[in-house]
């Protein structure tokens, strides 16, 4: 009787296809492999990936230029000081004023300007 049983029994499991009962795998557990099977290949792939990366970064090397040693600030400011206490620095030629103008002329017209634009600023309807 017990040998009635135990065919009944395989008889009512639900298997993928006709042969699956003689490897021994069914339904729930051949798609559990395949599930594993796909995670196992996509967990390889992202392995893969990102050791080519690594490797593509160490592969190209950076060149290193070492900039040139800059002067000491400080040893130039001194150097600038030195050089206007003796007068060594060139002064602006006579005559060669910007805009061809000399400073009070170029005052005198700023403030022109500036007084028409409170004016322009102060007249109602402007």
């Amino acid at each position: 009787m017990a040998a009635t049983t135990r065919a009944a029994a395989t008889q009512t499991r639900h298997v993928a296809h006709p042969n699956a009962r003689d490897r021994g795998i069914t339904h729930l557990g051949a798609t559990i492999a395949r599930v594993k099977r796909a995670l196992a290949w996509m967990a390889g792939l992202v392995g893969i990936a990102a050791l080519g990366r690594l490797l593509s970064r160490r592969s190209a090397p950076v060149a290193v230029t070492e900039p040139a040693p800059a002067a000491d600030p400080a040893e130039e400011l001194r150097r600038r000081l030195a050089a206007q206490r003796t007068g060594d620095d060139d002064p602006p030629a006579e005559g060669s004023e910007p805009y061809g103008e000399t400073l009070e002329e170029r005052r005198a017209r700023i403030h022109e300007q500036a007084q028409r634009a409170i004016d322009a600023m102060r007249e109602p309807g402007a």
